[in-house]
């Protein structure tokens, strides 16, 4: 059984049995070490008391071990239902922050936010990979249902940072390998575009710039965001973006 020295009334109960146990030992080798002993009958009653007294200070013992037991285990109870209770609660925060955004997404849409935008970025995200050079991006186009029209173009991405201590800006044709093409949308209402960077050695990333392009009739439309943002979880309409 585990002695836990810090549960009250331990300790006294502890230097008491000590305490009898050390006069009974102390008592038995003085009533053993005497040729002849006058005061037997009185050393053996001390002893008997004695005896009592050590068993009374168990009893004690157990019923305070007893009892630290159970308020283990409602400690125990007590920690796994907070454990539960936060569990539940991180979930439905979770839940309500998911239907926040849908909500604030549609709402972009419909032009019921007070603002009837364009084309423009709902929401832009990066992605780590496997390669510390190699990032995912993720972004969500939108344009207001009202205008009702089909918008075409292309996304131009640009990559802020330094290098060798000076300030450097990654076209496309340089962090997406050379060989792949803009990455082009088509549209109505909203379009999730996805891909990849790949940055060279010594480049340390700092913004991320968006230029929206939809053709002759409409007016590029620029984002920039802080890369490290876009890392932490992105970037949407309820966070505010450098434009």
């Amino acid at each position: 059984m585990r002695f836990d020295f810090r549960k009250p009334g331990f300790m006294e109960a502890a230097v008491v049995a000590l305490a009898a146990a050390a006069v009974l030992l102390l008592a038995t080798w003085e009533l053993a070490s005497r040729d002849v002993a006058p005061k037997t009958k009185q050393m053996q009653q001390e002893i008997d008391f004695l005896v009592e007294e050590l068993d009374a200070v168990n009893r004690r013992l157990d019923r305070v071990q007893a009892r630290n037991a159970v308020l283990e285990r409602e400690t125990d109870v007590l920690r796994q239902a907070n454990r539960i209770l936060r569990s539940e609660e991180s979930a439905r925060r979770a839940r309500l922050d998911q239907q926040q955004s849908e909500l604030d997404f549609f709402r972009r849409l419909a032009g019921t936010g007070g603002e009837q935008t364009g084309l423009d970025v709902y929401h832009a995200e990066l992605l780590p990979t496997d390669s510390d050079r190699v990032f995912r991006f993720i972004l969500t186009l939108t344009q207001n249902i009202r205008r009702a029209s089909i918008v075409s173009g292309k996304v131009r991405i640009d990559v802020e940072g330094i290098m060798d201590d000076r300030p450097i800006t990654l076209y496309w044709s340089r962090v997406s390998g050379g060989e792949a093409p803009e990455p082009a949308f088509r549209f109505k209402y909203f379009q999730q575009i996805e891909g990849y960077l790949t940055l060279p050695e010594r480049f340390s990333p700092t913004r991320l710039r968006l230029t929206l392009e939809g053709g002759e009739a409409r007016k590029a439309v620029q984002r920039s965001y802080a890369w490290n943002t876009l890392l932490e979880g992105g970037v949407n309409p309820a966070l505010p973006a450098d434009h």
